[in-house]
C-alpha cells in the first residue's frame, strides 16, 4: 500500500540504493504502532513504535520515536531511540537522541546528536 521504487531525491545515502527498485515505505508523523515492525525494504519511520524494529533500510525522521531495538542494513537516525541499535552503518544526525548501544561496522555521529549507551565497531569481516 505504501510502497513505491525509489527515488534519487532521498535523503538514503547513494551507496544504500543499489536496487532502484526496491521497496519503500513511508509512515508518517502520528502512526503509532504497538509491537514489532519487519520489513525487507527502506522504511522512512516518522511516527511511534513501541517494539522492535527489524528492516534493511531504516530513515528515522527527526519526529520518530522507537521504544525498542532496531536491526539493519543501514540506519539513519534524526528521531529518538530507546533500545539497541545492531547494523552495518548507522549514521546519527545532529538531532538525533539515542538512550542505549550501538553495534555497527561503521558509526558516524554528528555535531549535535545525543548518544547514551555502549558503542561497538565491528570491522567488516575478511574474504
Amino acid at each position: 500500500m505504501f510502497s513505491k521504487p525509489v527515488s534519487r531525491k532521498s535523503d538514503v545515502p547513494d551507496a544504500i540504493l543499489k536496487n532502484p527498485i526496491q521497496r519503500r515505505s513511508v509512515l508518517h508523523d502520528g502512526i503509532v504502532i504497538k509491537g514489532d515492525f519487519l520489513s525487507d525494504g527502506i522504511v522512512e519511520f516518522g511516527g511511534e513504535i513501541i517494539g522492535d524494529i527489524t528492516v534493511d533500510v531504516l530513515v528515522l525522521t527527526g519526529a520518530g520515536k522507537i521504544d525498542g531495538n532496531v536491526r539493519a542494513r543501514t540506519a539513519t537516525l534524526e528521531g529518538r531511540v530507546n533500545g539497541t541499535i545492531a547494523a552495518a552503518d548507522v549514521i546519527v544526525s545532529p538531532t538525533a537522541i539515542v538512550m542505549g548501544g550501538i553495534e555497527a561496522e561503521t558509526i558516524r555521529i554528528d555535531f549535535g546528536a545525543q548518544v547514551e549507551g555502549l558503542l561497538t565497531i565491528y570491522g567488516k569481516a575478511n574474504t
